[in-house]
């Protein structure tokens, strides 16, 4: 018995050993079109936006929906959720098409060191924003509620890997799905609750919103950042259920199409 649990600890030792390199390989992935600033100017995408947003909305008054007496940490606690969905599956639609340079590494190795990779950058910025806007003396950027600031960022976070899963496979078969997919995306903003709360827009994009759900885990993340946030189309068990559905149906295509020897 003894023997067995060191051979089991020995494996899980080399697995890891190999997930770290992975990891190394999908960091270094960052800088092959950008540089080595690449993957930088990556994270800086939805700071922009927001400073775009926020530009525009100093423009134009009549831009309604915002919650709180800060525009800038409204707009932050809708980007970056949503930026941390499509970043990190369009990351992983795009590991699931990769193989790794060492060897023993499997599609499945390269599926969770790109998720791990991919989860630290975004969730390191997300926290790093809000702390400087904090200490800048936006109050309300502390969390009211750790527990809904987080559980909604995990369950988007499982909600994209399952997606871009699927995204993956879907894309061996078809690949211009995942050109299509991208710039698809983008429209997604106006109905996930970014850029207003839910209750105020008009009832054609609630609709839409309702079915939506990133607008779900939106909502849920700004219910932990303000506490007293509008949630009456907020439905959690919505969410989860997309989330854990979306993560199964990924896995398994993704073992199937293998298996077959599609990849």
């Amino acid at each position: 018995m003894i023997a067995a649990a060191y051979s089991f600890t020995k494996a899980i030792s080399n697995w890891w050993l190999l997930i770290w390199m992975a990891m190394g390989q999908v960091l270094a992935s960052y800088g092959t079109k950008g540089g080595r600033l690449g993957f930088v100017m990556i994270l800086m995408e939805p700071l922009m936006m927001i400073v775009a947003v926020y530009v525009i909305r100093g423009v134009f008054r009549g831009f309604t929906g915002i919650y709180g007496t800060s525009v800038f940490l409204f707009l932050a606690s809708g980007f970056l959720p949503f930026y941390l969905f499509t970043r990190l599956s369009s990351r992983s639609q795009k590991a699931g098409r990769k193989r790794g340079l060492f060897p023993r590494l499997s599609a499945l190795d390269m599926y969770i060191a790109t998720v791990l990779v991919n989860t630290i950058l975004w969730l390191s910025m997300i926290v790093l924003v809000f702390y400087l806007m904090w200490l800048s003396g936006i109050a309300q950027a502390r969390p009211a509620s750790m527990v809904n600031w987080i559980v909604p960022l995990a369950l988007l976070i499982v909600l994209a890997v399952g997606v871009g899963m699927i995204n993956s496979v879907v894309g061996r078969f078809f690949p211009l799905w995942l050109t299509i997919y991208g710039f698809a995306t983008y429209g997604l903003v106006f109905i996930s609750g970014v850029l207003h709360v839910v209750e105020t827009q008009p009832m054609l994009l609630r609709l839409y919103s309702t079915y939506n759900p990133l607008q779900h885990g939106i909502t849920w993340f700004r219910l932990g950042v303000y506490g007293q946030y509008p949630h009456n189309f907020l439905d959690r068990d919505y969410l989860i259920k997309w989330a854990l559905v979306a993560l199964f149906l990924g896995f398994v295509l993704d073992r199937a199409t293998i298996r077959r020897g599609d990849q």
